[in-house]
């Protein structure tokens, strides 16, 4: 496939065309072989493939998809779904949570970045690779002085791999030192709320990190939008009430098997 390029729209043939990625970086070896690294469209999730086994995919009818899977529900319908007790988001008096949001895809962050502002939170969103964000985090914090941190990109484990080994997953490692990072500047998990992680991430290490939610107890795939569902739901929930990781777990497009955590207060103030 000559014409393939970097940015194209892509589907592998292997698994049947399941899901549409974007190709990020093409290597081509000295025996002409080429490998392509691929990030989902919709899903947090990396991949490396031969370039014969992709299928270019028509951008605009893709992007088309995107848009329409991202703008089924609004904020306000998320958060409260499953939730009596959160009206309009619109009649809501009072300051919500401040969600310092920081992701590896420029992509991937305007579409949460647009969600909070579409619920009226207070967000910065700054696009930092996975290998940097443990390098970046304090300095961010230190800037933007938040409530909530999201800590999130693609993520991947190796097919058959142990997920009790670090090894085996592309850029967990990233998203748990960065945990770690955060927990030292702030290490009361109700004064900053932290989740990380992306598809198939090392959940288990990421909360002993200190993260009060991560992905992926189950490993499969996290949808763009859940980072900034569970975000919402912790900004605009008031701080004297507990949010189990139930009511987070039945707002995500991932569910249970995607995103989990421990019980944590909200971040919205009345006062």
């Amino acid at each position: 496939m000559a014409n393939l390029k970097i940015g194209d729209i892509v589907t592998r043939k292997s698994y049947g065309g399941d899901m549409q990625f974007k190709v990020t970086d093409i290597v081509t070896e000295k025996g002409g072989k080429s490998t392509c690294t691929l990030r989902g469209l919709i899903y947090r999730i990396i991949a490396d493939c031969d370039i014969s086994d992709l299928q270019v995919v028509d951008k605009k009818v893709a992007l088309g998809n995107l848009y329409n899977e991202l703008h089924r529900t609004t904020p306000a319908e998320d958060v409260k779904k499953n939730d009596k007790t959160i009206p309009s988001l619109k009649w809501m008096r009072g300051t919500y949570g401040k969600i310092l949001h920081i992701d590896s895809s420029s992509e991937f962050l305007k579409m949460c970045t647009d969600y909070y502002k579409e619920a009226g939170i207070r967000a910065n969103g700054v696009v930092v690779s996975e290998r940097e964000q443990p390098q970046m985090v304090k300095r961010l914090l230190e800037k933007y002085r938040p409530d909530i941190l999201v800590l999130t990109g693609h993520d991947s484990i190796k097919k058959g791999a142990s997920q009790n080994s670090l090894e085996s997953y592309t850029n967990s490692r990233y998203f748990i030192d960065s945990v770690k990072v955060a927990r030292k500047y702030q290490p009361d998990r109700n004064t900053l709320f932290i989740f990380a992680g992306a598809c198939q991430s090392y959940y288990e290490a990421i909360m002993e990190g200190g993260a009060n939610f991560a992905s992926s107890p189950g490993r499969i795939l996290i949808h763009a939008l859940d980072p900034g569902i569970v975000s919402c739901k912790v900004a605009v929930t008031d701080k004297s009430k507990i949010i189990t990781p139930s009511e987070i777990t039945r707002l995500v497009k991932s569910g249970s098997k995607g995103i989990g955590g421990i019980s944590t207060k909200g971040h919205f103030s009345n006062s």
